[in-house]
């Protein structure tokens, strides 16, 4: 490996996100051709180091003779280990706000969506409903469409979060059986939906409940005597 004094190139910093300047720490390019086909590939490794926060990843880019865009150069391949996260964990979520199952269940589908594993990341978020109705004292033996009767009955979603449930579970269903790969918006909405169920009845409810018991009660006036 070759090590740099100076350089700068730009990355994406697993913490502080894409397009960030870094300093460039080592490098090692490989070249690659077919004597035959004059076919030839090159691969450049990086270990860069954030400029802003300081954190060092690792970073590969690839060229090919062989993909080429539009205007006829190369297509460059960049490639980030850690891998970047395909959605971002919300503020809210953490282990001592949750239940540590359903944190867990959670944290594998978000693991899952970073590694691009869209059929375990749907599945993944149905299971995460499952646990959450279970929290609810719903029985987990029903089927879903049960369950998302008697969280309605006993008010915990309302009749559009109810369908808007009832299109999570369906596409874990789909998913888990009948082979369907959702696309990334897809499962985007998929992660929107779970997540806004489990935000508002295990962290949101709870928050409002503490904010109420801080908000000072309203004096009574008093009465004025005439004489």
């Amino acid at each position: 490996m070759k090590n740099k004094a100076a350089g700068q190139r730009e990355g994406h910093c697993p913490t502080c996100g894409s397009d960030r300047s870094c300093n460039i720490l080592a490098s090692h390019r490989e070249v690659g051709e077919d004597e035959e086909t004059g076919v030839w590939a090159e691969t450049t490794h990086y270990i860069l180091e954030c400029g802003g926060c300081k954190t060092v990843f690792f970073q590969e880019v690839s060229l090919c003779s062989e993909d080429y865009e539009d205007d006829g150069r190369p297509i460059k391949t960049v490639t980030h280990y850690p891998a970047p996260e395909k959605r971002k964990r919300p503020g809210w979520f953490s282990p001592f706000d949750l239940d540590l199952d359903l944190y867990s269940l959670l944290e594998e589908t978000y693991n899952s969506l970073n590694a691009d594993a869209r059929v375990l990341s749907a599945t993944g978020a149905r299971t995460v409903f499952d646990r959450a109705s279970e929290l609810l004292k719903i029985d987990p033996a029903l089927p879903f469409k049960a369950k998302l009767d008697l969280l309605q009955d006993r008010g915990h979603i309302s009749p559009s979060e109810r369908a808007n449930l009832d299109v999570l579970t369906d596409a874990g269903g789909a998913a888990a059986h009948r082979g369907w790969k959702p696309t990334t918006r897809q499962l985007d909405t998929i992660m929107t939906i779970v997540e806004t169920f489990v935000h508002r009845k295990f962290v949101l409810d709870a928050e409002a409940k503490r904010l109420k018991a801080q908000i000072p009660r309203r004096q009574r006036r008093k009465r004025r005597r005439f004489k």
